[in-house]
C-alpha cells in the first residue's frame, strides 16, 4: 500500500491523481462499463495479433488502453469463473469448482461496494453465478434465443439449411443463426442496456455489465458474420492440434474429443466461431458508439474480458475445461483515457479475479483486504509491467470413484505452467515451459531437467 500511495502522491499535478483522490477533490467518480463474453479465446481479437480476427471496435479501445496478453481465468468453466470474478476469491475459497456446484454465497460480492457508494448497477445477459443473492440492483437474464439452443435448432428450422456442425454429444459447434439479427440475445442485451442508461438520473454514477452468452455454444452467428471470415484465412498452428502424448489422465476422456470431427467440419466450426466473435465485437461496438454519441463515455472506465476460452480442435479437444492456453488464457483489457495508460500491451501473467479490485481502486473506492493486493490500478496508471507473481486456476470433474470431485489445479509461474490433481497427488500431472513450448506439446512432469 505504501508503494501505491507514494505513486499517487508523486503524480499530484496529473489527471491520474485527480482520479485517485476523487473523494478529497470532489471530482465525480468514474462510471464503469464491464463488457464480458463467454468462452472467447484471446486469439479472437485482432489486438492480440490474429490477422484473420475481425474486431475493430474492441481493438480500438484496447489499443487506446492497456492489454494483458497473459490473463488467466480462475476456472476454465462458467460458474466458478464468474463467482471468482464477483468476489475476488479463488475456487479454494468459494468452494465452487464446477458448473453444478451448490452454494449459498455467504461471502460478499465486490459489486456491493459500488452500490453502497451510490452507484446504480445493472447486468444484462448471462449471469450464471447461482445463489439466492443478487450482485447488481437490476439483473436481466438474456442467454439463449428460442431459435436455437446448445443442442439444436427449433423445430421450425431445418438444420440442413444452416450448415450445422454438431459434435456426437449433440453440441452445436457451428451453424448460421436462423432468425433475424434483431432476435439475438446479444442485440436484446444492448437495447435493454440503452434503455436503462436513458432512465438514470443526471450525473448518477453507474456500474453496467453487459454479459453476452456468445460465442459460447451454440456457435451460431447471424449473417453476414457466419461467412465474414474465410476458412482459408484461419491458420491455427497445426503443431498445437494433437493432444500431447504425455497428457495427464484426466485429459484423455472422450466427452470433448475432437476425433469424431472431419477436417471439413473443423474448418467450418472455426469459421463460425471467429465469425461469432466478430458479431460480439459488432454488438459491443453498437453500444460503445451509442454511449460515445451521448458523452456517456467521457468519464467511464471500460473493461473487457471473457470468463474462459475454448478449444477449436487444438489439443485434440472441443469446448473448454482444460488449462491449456486456448481454454484458460483470456482476453483482458482496460480503457480510460483520463487515467489509464494508452497503447500498452503487458506480458506478465495476471489473474482475472483482479478485475473488480482494480475497478474499485480506479474509482477511489475501498478494496477489501482479501484482494487488495490483486488490484492492477498502479499498473494501469503507469503502463508498466506488474509485479510478477504465480497465477492460479482450478476446476473439478470426476477422475475416479474414490475421488468424485477430482479437483484439478493449475499454477503459472513465469514461463512455467504446472497442472496437478489436487485430490490425487500421486497422479502424474503436466508441466510445460511456455517459452520453449508455446503450444504445450511436451510434458516435462517426469523429465529429469524439471526435477
Amino acid at each position: 500500500m505504501r508503494r501505491r500511495t507514494f505513486l499517487k502522491a508523486g503524480l499530484a499535478s496529473t489527471a491520474m491523481t485527480a482520479l485517485a483522490h476523487a473523494k478529497e477533490t470532489g471530482m465525480k467518480r468514474p462510471n464503469v462499463l464491464w463488457l464480458m463474453s463467454d468462452e472467447q479465446r484471446a486469439d479472437s481479437l485482432g489486438c492480440y495479433g490474429t490477422p484473420w480476427a475481425h474486431s475493430p471496435n474492441l481493438d480500438k479501445r484496447a489499443k487506446e488502453g492497456v492489454i494483458f496478453s497473459a490473463a488467466y481465468t480462475q476456472s476454465p468453466v462458467c460458474t466458478p469463473a464468474r463467482i471468482c470474478l464477483l468476489t475476488g476469491k479463488y475456487c479454494t475459497e468459494t468452494r465452487v469448482w464446477h458448473n453444478m456446484g451448490r452454494h449459498d454465497l455467504k461471502f460478499d460480492f465486490l459489486t456491493n461496494i459500488f452500490r453502497e457508494a451510490g452507484y446504480a448497477s445493472a447486468t444484462f445477459g448471462k449471469q450464471h453465478y447461482g445463489g439466492p443473492r443478487k450482485a447488481f440492483d437490476l439483473e436481466r437474464s438474456l442467454v439463449l434465443s428460442p431459435a436455437v439452443d446448445c443442442y439444436g435448432y427449433a423445430p421450425e428450422y431445418d438444420e440442413r439449411k444452416y450448415d450445422v456442425v454438431k459434435h456426437p454429444t449433440g453440441w452445436v459447434l457451428g451453424g448460421t443463426y436462423p432468425a433475424p439479427i434483431e432476435e439475438t440475445m446479444e442485440r436484446h442485451c444492448v437495447e435493454e442496456a440503452k434503455q436503462w442508461l436513458d432512465g438514470l438520473k443526471e450525473d448518477e454514477p453507474f456500474l453496467l455489465r453487459i454479459s453476452f452468452s456468445a460465442p459460447h455454444t451454440p456457435v451460431v452467428p447471424p449473417p453476414p458474420f457466419d461467412t465474414l471470415i474465410a476458412e482459408d484465412d484461419i491458420k491455427l498452428p497445426p503443431e498445437a492440434d494433437p493432444l500431447p502424448p504425455g497428457a495427464a489422465r484426466w485429459m484423455r476422456g472422450k466427452g470433448a474429443s475432437a476425433d469424431p470431427l472431419t477436417p471439413e467440419q473443423v474448418r467450418k466450426m472455426r469459421r463460425f466461431y471467429y465469425g461469432h466473435c466478430a458479431f460480439v465485437d459488432h454488438e459491443f461496438g453498437r453500444l460503445l458508439d451509442w454511449m460515445e454519441a451521448r458523452h456517456l463515455l467521457d468519464n467511464t472506465i471500460v473493461a473487457f474480458l471473457s470468463d474462459h476460452g475454448t478449444h477449436l480442435c487444438d489439443h485434440g479437444r472441443v469446448q473448454k475445461g482444460t488449462f491449456y492456453d486456448p481454454s484458460a488464457n483470456v482476453p483482458y483489457f482496460f480503457w480510460y483515457p483520463r487515467a489509464v495508460a494508452a497503447g500498452k500491451t503487458l506480458n506478465t501473467p495476471v489473474e482475472t479475479r483482479s478485475l473488480l479490485p482494480t475497478l474499485l481502486d480506479l474509482a477511489g473506492l475501498p478494496v477489501p483486504g482479501h484482494c487488495a493486493d490483486t488490484s492492477l490500478a498502479d499498473t494501469l496508471l503507469r503502463g508498466e509491467e506488474p509485479e510478477a507473481r504465480p497465477v492460479f486456476s482450478g476446476i473439478a470433474f470426476g477422475v475416479e470413484p474414490r475421488h468424485p470431485d477430482g479437483r484439478i489445479v493449475m499454477v503459472r509461474d513465469g514461463d512455467w505452467k504446472l497442472t496437478v490433481c489436487y485430490d490425487l497427488p500421486e497422479e502424474p500431472g503436466e508441466l510445460v515451459n511456455l517459452a520453449d513450448d508455446p503450444h504445450e506439446q511436451r510434458n516435462l512432469y517426469n523429465a529429469p531437467e524439471a526435477s
